[in-house]
């Protein structure tokens, strides 16, 4: 699986304002330097998420993006369906299974609609806050001693 770049740096700049939220706004060039992504290219990501209501913009000279929820409200999900602009699987519309596939064609496309619907319940379930939290921990872990990372 695939996911755009628009996606990836989407996460990234919503993670960072999830990190620092309620202390104020961040501008998309602060974002930008910090995680190394284009400024001019995260403004269009920005502006596409404060379109789908999952970030605000601030206006002023200490303005900039702030989440628009908290991160205990925020689902991978919503973000992914605002950034890709649809979700994994949408209900009702997946691809039919061909006339002409035999057990193997069949066996194939169950495993990865199987595989979409799970990822798709993770996304649901995950949120910004989780994210943090555990890597808080992580980073916390990895200060005291060696820390090796298992999934």
């Amino acid at each position: 699986m695939k996911f755009s770049t628009r996606t990836l740096y989407g996460l990234r700049a919503i993670l960072v304002l999830a990190g620092r939220f309620g202390e104020g706004s961040l501008s998309a060039s602060q974002i930008a330097r910090q995680e190394g992504i284009s400024v001019a290219y995260l403004e269009q990501i920005l502006n596409a998420l404060k379109r789908k209501g999952q970030v605000k913009s601030v206006r002023g000279p200490q303005g900039g993006y702030v989440l628009a929820k908290k991160p205990s409200d925020t689902t991978l999900e919503n973000l992914f369906c605002a950034l890709e602009g649809k979700a994994l699987i949408e209900p009702g519309k997946g691809a039919p299974i061909p006339k002409e596939a035999d057990e193997v064609g069949i066996a194939d496309f169950i495993f990865w609609r199987k595989i979409l619907a799970a990822i798709q319940r993770e996304l649901s379930a995950m949120t910004l806050k989780e994210l943090l939290d555990e890597a808080h921990k992580i980073r916390k872990a990895k200060a005291g001693s060696s820390y090796t990372f298992h999934i």
